[in-house]
This record gives C-alpha cells, sequence and structure tokens, in this order.
C-alpha cells in the first residue's frame, strides 16, 4: 500500500477524530507505513482473477440482453439462468432486482456509475431459488442503489405503472412489481429498507412480503442499510409468496444477520407453504387495527377501502379491535437517521463489509470503483442522502445514530405490546395511490408514511390488494410478530379470502 507523509497522517486523524499533531505525525509515520506494509500479502490471498464459477451451474449456460419490449421501463435486463435441481418451483420464472447478484449478468444497482460490473457468483437466494426448481429470467430495474421510494431516480426512464403509465410503479423494487402485475414474470425478488417491496407492490396491486429480518439472507445483496435491509416478494398470490419464502428462509453461514437471527428466542423457519392453504376461518381471526395508520396523511379514498375492508371482516365474525402505538411516528426520524449513517458510512469506505460476511471480494472492488468515479453521475436524491448522512458522522459524532439505535428497541416493544392478544396489525399500506410520474418529488407525500416502521422494528410485514380507488389499486398492509412469519401470511389469505 502506498506510504503516507507525516502531513497525509495529520489530515487523516482529522477525518477521523484521532488528535495526531505534526510533531507526533512525524514520530508516527514510520510505524504506520511499516503496518500498512504488512497489508500487502492479502493480495497474493484473495485473488479476483480466481473467483469461483457461479453457483449451481455451468456458466457457459447462462446468457443475458438488454429489453428489446419493456414497455414499463421494468427490466434493466432479460436472462436466462436454468434452475439447478428440480422442486417446488419447477416451472417458475423470477425476476430479480438489480441490487441482488445473479452471476454472469451486469448488475447495475439503477446507477450509471456500475456500468459494465458483473458479479461472479449468486446471492444466496439465488442460489436457493434456482435449487428450488425457479429459472431467472430477468433483472430487474430499480431506483439508484435502492435509495428512494419513487421509482424515478434509477438510470434511464422512469418505472412506470401497468395500471397507468403516467403514473409511478413507485420503488425501490418498482420493477419487479411492475414486471410481476405485467406478467413480465411469475415472481419478483426486491429489497426492502423503508417499504421498498410493499410500496411498489401495493401501487401494482399485486402481494408484496417482507420477511422478518434475518430470516432471508442477504448475501450477495448490495447493502442499502443494513440494519434495515430485508429480500422480499412479488407475487400474485399468497400461495406463490409462501413458495418462495420456503426456498429462501434459513440462516446462511456468510451472512452474520441471518446468524444472529437463528440464535433469537422465537426463531423459527418453516411451514409457510401449508399455512397458506390452510388459513383460519373468519371467526378465527384477531385482528388489531392500527389506530395510527390511518388520519392525517392519508387519504380518504385509502381509508375509505381500508373501512370497507374492516367492515367485512367485522360481518364475517373476526374478532376486529382498535390498537395504538403512540410511537408509531417516531419510525420516520428513527429510520432517517439509521439509513443516513450507514449509508455514507458504506459509501466512504467502499463498501467495505465491516458489519457483514459474506460479500463477493468482486461485488466490493466494483462497487468502490464506481465511488470512485462517481462525480457528478449520482441523483441528486442519493447525493443528498449521502451528505446527509456525513453531516451526522462528521459534525454529530455519530451520536444520533446512538440515539436511534435505543429508540428502535423501545419501537419494537411497543409493536410487540400492540401484538399481545391479536393475530397481526392492520393499516393500509399506502396514503394513496401511486401518484403521477410529474409530481413523485413533492415531499408531502410521505411513501413511507406505514411501511417504515416494520423495518425499523424489524418485524415481518405484508401487502395484498385492497380493491382500487379512482381505479388504481390500494393495498392493505398486516403486520406479524418477530419468526412468525407463516402465521402472518395464514392471516392474510384468510383476510384476503373474507374481505
Amino acid at each position: 500500500m502506498r506510504h503516507l507523509t507525516a502531513d497525509e497522517l495529520v489530515t487523516l486523524g482529522e477525518r477521523f477524530g484521532i488528535d495526531v499533531d505534526a510533531d507526533r505525525a512525524a514520530d508516527l509515520t514510520g510505524t504506520v507505513n511499516a503496518m500498512l506494509d504488512d497489508l500487502d500479502a492479502l493480495d497474493d490471498l484473495a485473488i479476483v482473477e480466481d473467483a469461483p464459477s457461479p453457483t449451481g451451474a455451468d456458466p457457459g449456460a447462462r446468457t443475458w440482453a438488454d429489453p428489446t419490449d419493456d414497455p414499463h421501463g421494468a427490466v434493466a435486463a432479460d436472462c436466462s439462468v436454468p434452475p439447478s435441481a428440480t422442486g417446488h418451483l419447477d416451472g417458475t420464472a423470477v425476476g430479480i432486482k438489480d441490487v441482488i447478484a445473479v452471476a454472469g449478468v451486469p448488475m447495475r444497482c439503477g446507477s450509471a456509475t456500475m456500468r459494465g460490473f458483473v458479479p461472479t457468483t449468486d446471492a444466496t437466494v439465488v442460489d436457493r431459488l434456482r435449487a428450488a426448481g425457479a429459472a431467472i429470467t430477468a433483472k430487474t430495474a430499480c431506483d439508484e442503489f435502492a435509495g428512494s421510494a419513487r421509482g424515478t431516480t434509477g438510470h434511464g426512464a422512469p418505472i412506470t405503472n401497468p395500471h397507468d403509465d403516467g403514473r409511478t410503479a413507485g420503488g425501490s423494487s418498482g420493477g419487479s412489481a411492475a414486471a410481476v402485475a405485467s406478467g413480465r414474470v411469475d415472481a419478483a425478488l426486491g429489497t426492502d429498507t423503508g417499504g421498498s417491496v410493499r410500496i411498489p407492490a401495493s401501487f401494482c396491486g399485486v402481494v408484496g412480503y417482507k420477511p422478518t429480518y434475518g430470516l432471508v439472507p442477504l448475501t450477495g445483496v448490495v447493502e442499502n442499510t443494513y440494519t434495515q435491509d430485508h429480500v422480499g416478494t412479488f407475487t400474485n398470490t399468497l400461495d406463490d409468496a409462501a413458495a418462495l419464502v420456503a426456498a429462501m428462509a434459513g440462516a446462511d453461514e456468510s451472512d452474520p444477520a441471518s446468524l444472529a437471527a437463528a440464535g433469537r428466542p422465537g426463531y423459527r423457519v418453516g411451514g409457510y407453504r401449508d399455512a397458506v392453504a390452510n388459513p383460519p376461518a373468519p371467526a378465527d381471526l384477531r385482528i388489531g387495527v392500527l389506530a395510527e395508520g390511518t388520519g392525517e396523511g392519508v387519504a380518504d379514498r385509502v381509508e375509505e377501502r381500508t373501512d370497507a375492508a374492516v367492515d367485512a371482516l367485522e360481518d364475517a365474525g373476526a374478532d376486529v379491535r382498535t390498537v395504538s402505538v403512540p410511537s408509531f411516528h417516531d419510525a420516520r426520524p428513527i429510520k432517517n437517521a439509521l439509513s443516513f449513517t450507514e449509508l455514507a458510512t458504506h459509501w466512504r469506505d467502499g463498501a467495505a463489509p465491516y458489519r457483514r460476511g459474506g460479500v463477493d471480494e468482486t461485488l466490493q472492488t466494483g462497487f468502490a470503483r464506481a465511488r470512485a468515479a462517481a462525480s457528478g453521475e449520482l441523483s441528486d436524491f442519493y447525493t443528498s442522502k449521502l451528505l446527509a448522512g456525513a453531516q451526522v458522522v462528521d459534525a454529530h459524532d455519530g451520536r444520533p445514530y446512538v440515539r436511534a439505535q435505543a429508540a428502535r428497541e423501545r419501537l419494537r416493544e411497543a409493536f410487540e405490546d400492540a401484538l399481545d392478544g391479536v393475530d397481526a396489525l392492520l393499516l393500509p399500506t399506502m396514503p394513496d395511490v401511486a401518484p403521477r410520474i410529474d409530481s413523485v418529488g413533492e415531499w408531502a407525500y410521505d411513501y413511507a408514511r406505514n411501511t417504515r416502521a416494520a423495518n425499523v422494528t424489524r418485524l415481518p410485514a405484508v401487502t395484498v390488494p385492497n380493491g382500487t380507488a379512482a381505479g388504481l389499486p390500494v393495498g392493505l398492509q398486516l403486520l406479524g410478530s418477530a419468526f412468525d412469519d407463516a402465521r402472518l401470511l395464514s392471516v392474510a389469505a384468510g383476510v384476503v379470502a373474507t374481505v
């Protein structure tokens, strides 16, 4: 590694809060440079050119091409990645959000800065889907580095809504939602850090499921906010959602988040397909309607659809009660403090996986090179998030992040208390129907108003279609207890059958 001068050491100390004056730097320079020399040996320990072949298949069997028929801007690349075995997903064509690695297929992460990057290994979720019989047929478009809910910040054209091309599909996993809603794929994967699966699923009228944090591994997924990132599913039915999670769920030794989850009390894996196939009767449903899910910021037409669903449940004999989480809206500053800080430090450090393992060296190297070459090419929205996070770290010594971590635990406890005695919490997924593309930048529309709390608390959540308003889909969201994913999906199936 390049040696540092004394002046560079002083500057480095200032950036990282290490007290080093010029005299002391002169004394330390030799030692620091000797330490850096030791690290040169790493070049012989991890050689990118010797990376393993794509998991589970001959890489020569994989092909890709730029999309030729993509009316909604939903597809980043068409591809043909066959199953590696037979299983319960035989015959299922799956789209993969373009922040999830598929070996041999370009991964642009919705950003011009990542052009030319091709992963050498599959993400764990891709490997597991293929082992269950699924074929990967598309990489789906997304907002830049999965950093927006708008569906308009990714490189290229906006992702438009199949129900109205003048409106957004939502984000950041809008391509996955639009691809499923338009029939381009049978199912798709997305990532969800503040609602990025449930938001576009609601806008596009499909089922969007975000599992408990750590249930589905993040290995091979480009980091947005690691402590809130989730891989989720887009499907037309809850049966299909259960089939996907059945293939993907379970600890991965390369992902510390999934290993930590597996060690938590109450950790459970499996039973999803049976749970959805045998939903509770209406009289056996216990639903808590979250009071804070409606009111200011939620359109009357969405409240009307939610009220209609609640009325149908009550008429069918379900036990429906109102519950409250007074700290519900605290999720916004908590989520933003965590996201901005983790995003900025991740970017600053070139995606070095300090908080996680299981990162393919080519992925980290590709990200670091993109960051170095990103001058002027990042969207204004993503750049603003990076700068906000940098200010939190540099000017406030990271204190807001520490407070946010403590506050998130209190919010999680409040939600678990609200879930005591009910099967799930119910609230509208989105505050309104999909906005027009020419108005998506308006801050008055809080896309993640009702979705971010599930990421902060890391509880499972699912959105299901709940009719239409003004001719556009409306979603109904259900939240469950940690690792009670099978029960949540079963309850959701019972609700869908009733409303």
